[in-house]
């Protein structure tokens, strides 16, 4: 009895997947807008936007091999974190406040046609909440009317 339920989820869950689109997020380094030097690029965008299509149970596969996947991820960033006399200037008017400014575009494109199927432009405090306000609209605007 185990091992038909066992095969039975491992033949489901192969056949979802087998529907689920393959997604490859291409690597792109996050330029530093302020005049700080080499600040933003400790940031992987790719990388928090896989975890981000994870964490939103957005129904695609990441995949690592770009030959394997049917769309490609493709990512333009910035990054601007406040000088010292802003961040002083925002704690005595307003008691603080976003001392770091995200912006982020996104492009959803199909291997075969090279046709955009999804674009997204983001402005966040920080490139994880970016992410994921990527990952929450790329499954709701599109991928469920997509069905």
């Amino acid at each position: 009895m185990k091992r038909t339920l066992v095969a039975l989820m491992l033949f489901a869950s192969t056949a979802v997947a087998a529907d689920t689109p393959r997604v490859y997020i291409e690597a792109a380094e996050t330029v530093d807008a302020g005049n700080a030097r080499d600040k933003s690029k400790q940031i992987d965008f790719g990388s928090a936007i896989a975890a981000a299509l994870v964490k939103k149970q957005v129904p695609v596969v990441v995949v690592t091999d770009n030959t394997k996947s049917q769309w490609t991820i493709k990512t333009v960033s910035s990054q601007k974190e406040d000088t010292t006399g802003t961040k002083v200037a925002k704690l005595l008017l307003w008691g603080g406040g976003g001392f770091t400014k995200f912006e982020g575009t996104i492009q959803v494109i199909d291997n075969e046609s090279s046709a955009v199927l999804y674009a997204y432009n983001v402005k966040k405090g920080n490139f994880q909440s970016a992410a994921e306000a990527f990952a929450k609209h790329f499954k709701d605007d599109y991928l469920s009317k997509r069905k």
